[in-house]
């Protein structure tokens, strides 16, 4: 449903500073409170015409509505008890449309995708931040932009409202290579690259589904540069929020906040976290880099490298497995990082769309038979039920 604005929230309040001749700004709501099947309570929609340059980016601004606190009222959200903490859950989501010459009416596809992110946090706790990536958003669209980057919106600021902090984070499509090297190498570095083309409207990073080639085929020299770079630098992502949990073995359990030791760890993925597996056991692991899950349940679990030396790390040798109910941390030794590397080699994910059932593996820590680390990769239709019910 599109209806007319009548009132001002901190977020409208905000846009008007960008837009201040769009006081009736277009508005799309189905919120929960109105019996409505989605978590936001507007998704708010611009028209920006890039007025700087004679309209060549113009493109429609949508921003999300219901992530952060709108009220002050503890109707949606804890309200805050002072303005320095974040209003809600500190964050909105926005998105920049490319905008056709004589296209008056804004596609209802963006305002969809943001409800659904939206959802996802509202339902699991899982929040966005600058530098995620998300798989197959975009998938049903039918070109090549399938996936999504997460970066700070180009004029949106992370600022203060009247019940708090608010950043804006805006929502940038890409293709399987923009994808792969965001994981690979850097999220933020592959964004800097994609400022660098009319394509995505520069800074702006609009999304044009009809963007029929990626950065790297436009430019085709962008390839190598990107690959003597990653050789150079290794991976850059050190965390991931991804569709995970983990659980441990009841024995040495205990929720008094110390970490102690187990010897049984059982980690639950889907196959795009399985997907990146790989990628973190080269470009993280084997280079002395640890790397960071953070689940469903908004629970850590970290991989540790041998001879990763930090203070907060309680691995040893003698108890690879070290928890304190929050975060979960595990010693990935060199053959542990081969085995598991042959075991997803064998498995050759990266062809796959969906698997019809799970897959499970069972690896022992070498030379510590007694510790196990059992991975159970969950088809992606069914991880939230089987998350819910384990």
């Amino acid at each position: 449903m599109l209806e007319q604005n009548d009132t001002l929230d901190p977020i409208s309040e905000l846009c008007l500073k960008i837009y201040p001749d769009q006081i009736d700004v277009l508005q799309a709501t189905t919120q929960i409170q109105l019996n409505g099947p989605d978590p936001l309570d507007y998704v708010n929609i611009y028209v920006n015409n890039d007025e700087k340059n004679n309209g060549l980016n113009s493109h429609f601004h949508y921003v999300s509505l219901g992530l952060s606190d709108l009220y002050g009222d503890e109707r949606v959200h804890r309200q805050a008890e002072s303005l320095e903490e974040n209003s809600g859950y500190g964050y909105e989501l926005t998105i920049r449309v490319k905008k056709e010459i004589n296209e008056n009416e804004p596609p209802k596809w963006p305002v969809k995708l943001l409800q659904a992110l939206a959802k996802y946090t509202f339902q699991t706790g899982g929040i966005l931040d600058e530098g995620d990536h998300v798989p197959n958003v975009l998938s049903d669209t039918g070109g090549k932009i399938r996936h999504a980057l997460v970066c700070e919106d180009a004029q949106l600021k992370r600022c203060q409202t009247r019940f708090g902090m608010v950043k804006f984070l805006q929502i940038v499509g890409c293709t399987n290579d923009e994808l792969k090297f965001a994981q690979q190498w850097s999220t933020r570095k592959i964004l800097n690259l994609m400022k660098n083309f009319k394509e995505l409207g520069h800074d702006y990073l609009l999304v044009d589904l009809k963007r029929s080639k990626s950065i790297f085929e436009i430019d085709l020299d962008l390839r190598r540069k990107t690959l003597k770079n990653l050789k150079k630098e290794g991976s850059f992502m050190s965390f991931v929020k991804s569709r995970c949990f983990w659980k441990l073995n009841l024995e040495g359990s205990s929720n008094d906040g110390n970490f102690k030791p187990y010897d049984q760890l059982t980690f639950n993925i889907d196959l795009e976290t399985a997907k990146l597996f790989p990628l973190i056991l080269k470009q993280r692991l084997d280079k002395e880099n640890s790397f960071i899950f953070n689940g469903l349940d908004d629970r850590n679990l970290v991989l540790v490298p041998e001879n990763f030396s930090n203070s907060n790390c309680f691995v040893t040798n003698e108890n690879p497995i070290q928890s304190n109910g929050e975060e979960c941390q595990i010693l990935i030794n060199k053959q542990l990082i081969e085995n598991l590397c042959t075991f997803f080699q064998d498995l050759k994910l990266e062809k796959k769309e969906e698997i019809g059932e799970q897959i499970c593996k069972k690896l022992f820590l070498e030379n510590l038979n007694e510790f196990s680390l059992y991975l159970r990769i969950i088809p992606s239709e069914k991880i939230l039920n089987f998350f819910e019910n384990n």
